[in-house]
């Protein structure tokens, strides 16, 4: 889990229930004000990694469109474009090869909700809190691997490059 030190509670937009949420989770916003990382230093070792610009490198998410935007905004050191045909461009560019598990419950007729109500349906286990980034990367993991093989015969190609709510999956670009 990254914690960087430029979120502002008194000078950033935010939803107040998802700060509340990330509290109980445990977040202390002062003291990553104060200690967090560096958001230009971590876009470039993001970079500089290998991970991204990478086909080879699956990025297995849940409803991830926020997480993207932040990201492609590290990474470019812009403003996110104000289409999303341009915002999916350069999804596909940096990241070429993502699946969003929520965009695949649609095709799911007896999925629901959200990340933990799947893995209670999918009878997947958690391992640690909820909504720390380990705990949730793996839970998403393994709910991706089970719906791949019982409800797509392993084929998700179709999936790649689709956020839930935002473009092909409102009827838009892919």
């Amino acid at each position: 889990q990254f914690n960087f030190r430029e979120f502002s509670l008194t000078e950033d937009v935010y939803a107040q229930d998802s700060i509340e949420l990330l509290r109980q989770s445990g977040m202390d916003f002062k003291k990553n004000e104060e200690n967090g990382i560096c958001s230009h230093r971590f876009g470039e070792l993001l970079m500089s990694s290998g991970v991204v610009l990478n086909e080879n490198v699956h990025w297995i998410t849940f409803h991830s469109g926020y997480d993207f935007g932040y990201l492609l905004k590290l990474l470019t050191c812009r403003n996110l474009p104000s289409g999303e045909a341009e915002f999916f461009h350069l999804l596909q560019v940096f990241f070429p090869t993502v699946y969003d598990v929520k965009y695949m419950m649609k095709f799911c007729n007896s999925l629901h909700g959200g990340l933990n109500k799947l893995a209670e349906t999918l009878e997947v286990q958690r391992f640690g809190s909820c909504h720390q980034a380990g705990s949730d990367s793996l839970l998403t993991s393994c709910a991706f691997l089970k719906l791949k093989q019982h409800f797509f015969n392993g084929v998700v190609l179709k999936f790649v490059g689709v956020l839930y709510g935002l473009g092909t999956d409102n009827g838009e670009y892919h």
